[in-house]
């Protein structure tokens, strides 16, 4: 999503409405502590003027008194200052990582399809921790340097003269604003890049560490290796043509400095000749200006990391700004469903097309047809995974969206042909179906599942861990301790998305025949892409240009 930089900036500064005391602690410390060591420069400035013989009323005892009370509240303030940033920094991140967290789960899972995990991974680590950037060292530095500016301008003009007061509100906008802007501009698709990059890299490495075993099988480890340098060199490239520009920017803003302070010289003695001001006055503006770059030279610096603070915001924002999928608040019990002229497209290309299709209760439905005929659209269009273009999708004769997310996964179970077992032993593997199960539950559903045979085998029972990275488990038994989760929740209506794809003919055998158990406790729909699947079933209903028939 494209957004305008002060759009950005204003919505991320949004996000931190709950601390805007905390902030203002912050701005007003930071003030201070600026102003004091402004303070510690100019008595210094002062006590020189002194000796140089020019007349000053105060005597050396009360300016070093000032100098050192100065030094001292400067530490003081400066502290509070430091933490306030950081603990709004730190509360912050956690926040937006429950921020992002909740979006996550509250979103279609449609609407992550093109998300990678790498990238995701990136977003919840590397991308919201360069907030931190913002947070900690963008907000209240810049209204530092605001406030910091604009009471100088007031005591120069008040003190020396209003000539010097302007001098200095153009140095202030030339170095806080006008060349952080410049910066900015040139920078921010370096650092749009640079992040996306980062997310791609981490994806695929992510893959190569998940598919090690297949990589190894298929002797392609120094292609992958060869892969892995060419994707981190490009990320050192970006990563070193933005610290090129940083740099060069930097070293632009030290130059302005120095021109901005030879202008101030000839400014205040071009002054001095014309009687505008005294000599003591000069010295005195000199120092009070140039002491007092400290806050607009931070914020000179700033482009350097909010190229990639901004590019991270943006990433962040996105998926924040996801529209949530609405659910209603009826619970019901599974009785029946029923689809009528259903229509659904994807990318603008129909799937679904004024589709008729009911399911009762204890029936056995079997739907066939070929890859990417809408079997598993139509078993998305139940979960709620998608909502239908045109038509109305019932349940127990109510539409479908007026029911609650929880009662519907309660009542109703997808299992497809892929199944994700967690790095935990079996038995909690299982448990996740049904918390409260019992053992002889468990033992029940794996024995249904064709699995329990295999469970025993092994040297530890339902206490062996689930090792992906080793594969000690094949896909066949990950389908068969997917199914066993099936059957120890025992769903109202079962959706069965080719969930015996990877397993033999003898294990599908004991797997159809249990499924043909549960029918005096639930419907079943099965897609398959082999009729011999179906053979259990009451009915089946073959796709034909987007519609079903009856076989």
């Amino acid at each position: 999503m494209k957004r305008s930089f002060y759009t950005l900036i204003a919505k991320l500064i949004a996000l931190i409405g709950p601390f805007s005391l905390v902030i203002m602690l912050a701005v007003i410390n930071g003030v201070i502590g600026y102003l004091l060591a402004i303070n510690i420069t100019v008595f210094a400035a002062i006590a020189l003027i002194k000796f140089l013989g020019l007349t000053i009323s105060l005597s050396y005892p009360v300016i070093f008194t000032i100098i050192i009370v100065s030094g001292i509240l400067r530490g003081v303030v400066r502290y509070f200052e430091q933490y306030s940033n950081h603990y709004i920094a730190f509360k912050i991140l956690g926040i937006l990582r429950g921020k992002i967290f909740n979006a996550l789960r509250k979103l279609s899972p449609a609407m992550l399809e093109d998300k990678s995990k790498g990238d995701l991974v990136a977003l919840l680590q590397g991308d919201i921790e360069t907030l931190e950037v913002f947070y900690a060292h963008t907000i209240t530095p810049t209204l530092i340097a605001l406030i910091t500016s604009l009471i100088m301008v007031v005591f120069i003009s008040l003190t020396t003269s209003i000539y010097l007061g302007l001098v200095a509100l153009a140095s202030y906008l030339i170095i806080g604003v006008i060349v952080p802007v410049i910066f900015y501009k040139c920078n921010h698709k370096f650092g749009k890049s640079y992040r996306q990059q980062l997310g791609s890299f981490e994806d695929f490495y992510l893959d190569s560490i998940y598919g090690g075993y297949e990589i190894v099988s298929q002797n392609q480890q120094k292609n992958y290796l060869a892969e892995v340098k060419k994707r981190s060199n490009k990320l050192i490239s970006l990563s070193d043509k933005l610290e090129r520009r940083n740099t060069l920017f930097t070293n632009i803003s030290s130059i302005l400095l120095v021109v901005l302070n030879v202008i101030i010289i000839l400014v205040g003695y071009h002054l001095y000749k014309e009687n505008i001001i005294v000599d003591s006055k000069i010295i005195l503006a000199y120092v009070a200006l140039t002491s007092s770059f400290g806050p607009v030279l931070a914020l000179a610096n700033l482009p350097n990391n909010l190229a990639q603070t901004f590019a991270s915001g943006n990433r962040v924002l996105d998926i924040l700004a996801l529209p949530e999928q609405s659910f209603g608040q009826v619970d019901f019990t599974w009785e029946n469903l029923a689809f009528k002229n259903v229509s659904f497209a994807y990318q603008q290309e129909e799937i679904l097309s004024n589709l008729n299709f009911t399911i009762g209760q204890k029936e056995i439905i079997g739907i066939y047809g070929p890859s990417g005929s809408g079997k598993s659209t139509l078993m998305k269009l139940i979960m709620r995974f998608y909502d239908q273009n045109r038509g109305q999708i019932l349940l127990n004769g109510e539409d479908i969206k007026n029911y609650s997310q929880e009662a519907l996964y309660r009542n109703i179970n997808l299992f497809s042909q892929s199944t994700y077992l967690f790095h935990d032993t079996i038995l909690n593997n299982l448990l996740i179906a049904k918390p409260t199960a019992t053992m002889e539950e468990v033992k029940e559903a794996c024995q249904s599942a064709g699995i329990y045979d295999y469970i025993m085998s092994q040297k530890s029972g339902f206490e062996t861990k689930i090792t992906d990275l080793k594969n000690n488990i094949s896909e066949g038994e990950k389908q068969r301790l997917g199914l066993a989760r099936v059957f120890l929740k025992k769903p109202k209506l079962l959706l069965l998305d080719e969930a015996t794809a990877n397993i033999d003919a003898i294990n599908e055998g004991i797997i159809l025949n249990a499924l043909n158990k549960y029918k005096e406790s639930m419907s079943i729909v099965i897609i398959s892409h082999r009729m011999s699947t179906l053979s259990i079933c009451d009915k089946i209903y073959e796709f034909k240009e987007k519609k079903l028939c009856l076989v």
